[in-house]
Order: C-alpha cells, then structure tokens, then sequence
C-alpha cells in the first residue's frame, strides 16, 4: 500500500510527461521523513526548466504538508513536545530550524523555494544589524505576521520549552552570526509582539563565566599567540607568519563582547583552533571573559 504521504507529494507529477508518483516499492518511512534523495530520483526531466518547475511543486507540497502537520498537528492528537535536551543545541537547530534556514544558517533550507517572506539568512551583515537575541526568542515563541497574516515562521512556545528555544538562538547567535547583534533596543516594524520582557545575557547557553578560570585556560592555550598583555605579540617560533589579533585594537574594543568573544573561540576562524572541538562551553565562556575584561573592557576598580 502506497504510503499517503509521499502519495500526495508525488500526486502533481503523475499526469505530466514522464511523471512518476510513490509505488509500493518505495522503502520511505515515517509520515514526516521527507526524503529529497528520493523525490529527486523521481522528477529529473531532460528539460531543464520542467525538471526545476517540478522540484518546485514537490517541494512545495512537501513543505506545505510538514508545516501544517507540525503546527496544528493531526486531528485530537496533543501538542507535540520536543524529545531533545536544551543541552543539545545543534540538533535542536538541525531538527527544527534547518529545514528553512539551512544547514549553515545561510536561508537555504527547503523552504526558500516556497516561503514569502524567504527564510532569514542568519549569516549577512544585514540580519546582525536587524536582530536582537530578545527579538529572535520572542519570534520562536510566537511567530512571525506579515500584513497580519502568519509567515512561514511559526510559533515553537507550546512545542519547545523556554530552555530549548533560548538554547538554540544562542546556537544560531554563536555558530552562524559570528556573536555579533543589534541591541535589545532594536525596533522591529511589522511585528506583533515586544521583546522587553527577555532578559539580557552576557554569554549563550545560560553560561556564568569566571575570569580567574579563564585566566590559566588563557595562558596554556592563548598566550604563545596572543601575547601576555594580549596585543598579539607572542612567541615568534608559535606564531610563525601569522598575526594574531591584538585584544587591545581601538576597533576590535568598540565591537567586541562576550558573545562575539565566545563565538570566534568555538568557532576557531582563521589560523585559530576551533575552541569547541578542545574545550567545553565553560572553558570557552571563562576564557573568553578574561580576555574582555583583562585586555578589552577591563572593569574599573572596585572602591
């Protein structure tokens, strides 16, 4: 018996010219198991733009059926609930956000056929000046409208718990945005909801980072580069032709916080080891904090 979910996603390509619909030899499984590999299989056409015209059409229809399952559900079922940790950021985000935005948060997700407005492309400069963390949790938890009708963005409150949806804002905030955000401040015209009840964090994942920790992480891990007094002036025989970055750059002072601190040692761009492959997010915060405040933004003394 041919699997009723693939049946309609198929159904537009079964009367069109070499159209092939799900068979009882499909091996697909799972009513939400969308399988591109296999939909691909099954609608390439020597013409170019028919092949494209009909990705576009199972794609849609594929789109459009996960949406409305996953946000009303099927008839006198309960709310769904999400079986994975807010300790498991990536897969939260992989799970339910990657679909739309994409595997590297760049708006290419399956969604970008279909949605209007498209989804957001977190990694350009554009989307940095435009949102803020509390914006971003506020729009998981209750959607996105335009012109009064609902997007493509639906609401996560009763699916995901608050821990989850902050868990994975910050995963977007940190592996996609490069930790860099317009303020809480922000005005975002059109949308129904304010972000002023949010509260404000220095670091993701419900993180309390400790500069005196950070302190021996910095100079085992940081100092042959970067230097003691963190201006980039490390041993010459570690850094060899690279030019680590001064922590006391007049530009690199009026942009920098824990988050884009955080960020880049995960992240490890450029010459830099990726921070998350060696270290712990602890490590990382408290590492990242004694850097902000020892050469970057150091407090004032306490009287």
């Amino acid at each position: 018996m041919r699997n009723p979910f693939f049946f309609v996603m198929c159904q537009p390509a079964v009367n069109g010219a070499n159209g092939l619909s799900c068979t009882a030899s499909c091996k697909c499984s799972g009513e939400r198991n969308y399988r591109v590999g296999f939909i691909e299989r099954n609608i390439m056409h020597p013409n170019k733009f028919v092949s494209i015209a009909r990705r576009k059409i199972h794609l849609a229809a594929a789109f459009l059926l996960l949406s409305s399952w996953f946000a009303v559900g099927p008839a006198g079922a309960q709310t769904w609930k999400s079986h994975l940790s807010a300790d498991e950021p990536e897969a939260l985000y992989r799970h339910y956000c990657s679909s739309c935005h994409g595997a590297k948060g760049d708006g290419k997700g399956l969604g970008d056929f279909v949605l209007e407005p498209p989804p957001k492309n977190f990694t350009s400069k554009e989307t940095r000046q435009e949102l803020s963390r509390a914006h971003m949790i506020e729009v998981l938890n209750k959607g996105t409208r335009k012109k009064g009708k609902r997007t493509g963005m639906i609401a996560f409150k009763d699916n995901l718990s608050p821990q989850q949806i902050e868990s994975v804002v910050d995963y977007v905030i940190v592996t996609f945005m490069d930790g860099k955000l317009a303020p809480k401040a922000q005005v975002h015209a059109g949308h129904d909801h304010s972000a002023e009840t949010v509260k404000t964090v220095d670091y993701p994942y419900g993180l309390t980072p400790n500069a005196s920790r950070g302190q021996s992480i910095y100079s085992a891990s940081c100092q042959s580069c970067h230097g003691e007094k963190g201006d980039g002036r490390g041993s010459p025989a570690q850094m060899g032709s690279i030019n680590p970055r001064s922590f006391r750059d007049a530009d690199f002072v009026k942009s920098v916080s824990g988050f884009s601190l955080f960020s880049a040692v995960s992240r490890g761009p450029g010459h830099m080891p990726v921070g998350q492959q060696i270290l712990p997010n602890q490590d990382i915060a408290d590492v990242s904090e004694y850097v902000l405040r020892t050469y970057s933004k150091p407090r004032p003394p306490q009287p």
